[in-house]
């Protein structure tokens, strides 16, 4: 008998060990890369990878800070385009077989899934309402810039004081 409850108290102690711990936006296997927000009882932090031809590709990780299992829907979330015109563009995941739909995260648990948004054109910006991965409102957006087309713009020449002073344009 005692021989059972050290091993169900050693079980016990490994899966607590690996357990994600609510706000730490990380865990022994997993880091929470990118911006961080919370959505009722998720921890999300999502990220802008390297576009793949015209189609932006985020990073989303996801951790379960309550003790019941919480939704995430990859499917329903609301993600936006914005070309370099300013024109925006509502965006779906690419999912040819249909595989993403709302998924139960266990108490603690941690999730990852990296997904690409085709577009017609390149990308300077992408916005996603986190709220909307939850199913929950109002809409929480966060957003994020292109970092090819950040690196092609070629830096300008420093402002100095004396052309900020005598430029129409600043008056």
């Amino acid at each position: 008998m005692r021989r059972a409850v050290l091993v169900v108290s050693m079980v016990a102690a490994t899966l607590a060990a690996c357990a994600y711990k609510p706000g730490s936006y990380a865990s022994k296997s997993h880091e929470l890369a990118g911006q961080r927000t919370t959505v009722g009882c998720l921890d999300l932090a999502i990220d802008r990878r390297t576009d793949v031809g015209s189609s932006a590709v985020l990073g989303y990780t996801f951790g379960n800070r309550c003790d019941h299992p919480a939704t995430i829907d990859l499917s329903w979330a609301h993600v936006i385009g914005r070309t370099a015109d300013g024109a925006e563009i509502a965006l779906a995941p690419y999912d040819p077989d249909g595989t993403l739909q709302p998924r139960a995260l266990d108490s603690r648990g941690i999730g990852a899934e990296t997904l690409s948004y085709p577009a017609d054109q390149t990308l300077g910006q992408v916005c996603v309402d986190v709220a909307s991965l939850a199913q929950a409102r109002p809409a929480q957006w966060l957003c994020f810039g292109n970092p090819q087309a950040m690196a092609r713009v070629a830096p300008r020449a420093p402002v100095t004081l004396a052309a900020v002073a005598t430029s129409p344009a600043r008056l």
